[in-house]
């Protein structure tokens, strides 16, 4: 009997626990798909900012594919992957700043204006390298409005 209630009393500080591992990360996917999402745009705008600095020889087809990488990630971005609640030091690994949803208009526009620039940058990339460094900062400067806004710096 004793050993029973001892069973039972492990059995649901267990399930307790697991509970509350699942409410706290409830917005693991959404963090992660954003920050994946993220990571592959700032790696293909890496190899573009590389080419447009001198850094690595420019390359138009790798030029075109990065820029359409980046371009099929902007279309993509939308409230789905900031769903609210996911907020820094309310999610874990979100640098995602309570803006986002105290202006949820500002935001969206934010995404439409890097759509802009993305979808330029795409058509740019591969003509020549002015047109790639037109494009990069076009780029430069959505990404920078919406983080200046809606991310937190990491430490």
């Amino acid at each position: 009997m004793k050993h029973t209630i001892l069973l039972a009393a492990a059995a649901a500080l267990f399930a307790f626990g697991a509970v509350a591992q699942e409410a706290e990360d409830s917005f693991a996917d959404a963090v992660e798909m954003r920050h994946g999402l993220m990571l592959q745009m700032a790696t293909d705008a890496a190899n573009l900012g590389g080419m447009a600095k001198g850094e690595l020889a420019y390359d138009a087809g790798k030029a075109s594919r990065s820029a359409a990488n980046i371009a099929a990630i902007a279309s993509v971005l939308s409230m789905d992957q900031f769903p609210a609640g996911s907020e820094y030091q309310a999610a874990t690994d979100s640098y995602a700043l309570p803006a986002i949803w105290a202006t949820p208009d500002d935001f969206l526009a934010k995404i439409a204006d890097l759509n802009s620039a993305a979808g330029a940058l795409k058509l740019a990339a591969a003509t020549d390298l002015d047109g790639l460094k037109a494009g990069m900062g076009q780029l430069g400067a959505a990404c920078s409005a919406c983080h200046k806004a809606y991310r937190q710096p990491e430490e």
